[in-house]
């Protein structure tokens, strides 16, 4: 079996949209050719599941924004230093980056093999990530929460 498609991709991530209670027409953000984006509201995160292609190779990649870094030189530096922390001690199949200036959780893998256990697993744990430490890294560090909310 070769990779997977978008038409098989898009599929897959409906199906667990649905299954998370969602209309996947109602959270669908964009479409084109080569790519699908969904945007979901899980606890306080706004979690992004998308599927594109990079270096020749469909990919599964569910982010969410955790928060816009405080101005403070010293408390940025310090919170990049706790996200480094926190990446180090495993954050089970997640990472924390910046994008744009603003730190967001990630989860990423190529759609080969990738199964509806899996894309529910991926969305449910990035947003269980996203809902955790958002609250206690803008406590700790200050910056505003990625969800706005």
């Amino acid at each position: 079996m070769g990779e997977p498609g978008l038409k098989e991709t898009r599929e897959l991530v409906e199906g667990v949209v649905r299954k998370l209670g969602l209309d996947p027409a109602k959270v669908l953000r964009s479409e084109g050719e080569d790519h699908v984006t969904f945007a979901v509201k899980r606890g306080s995160a706004n979690v992004v599941i998308s599927t594109g292609v990079a270096e020749g190779h469909r990919f599964l990649r569910v982010a969410a924004p955790i928060l816009a870094p405080p101005d403070d030189a010293e408390k940025k530096s310090k919170l990049f230093e706790r996200l480094l922390e926190l990446n180090a001690i495993g954050l089970s199949n997640a990472a924390f980056a910046l994008l744009e200036g603003k730190v967001i959780a990630v989860s990423e893998r190529p759609a080969i093999g990738l199964g509806a256990d899996e894309v529910e697993q991926m969305i449910r744990h990035l947003a269980a990530v996203a809902d955790t430490f958002d609250d206690k890294l803008v406590a700790e560090f200050g910056g505003v929460r990625g969800s706005g909310a």
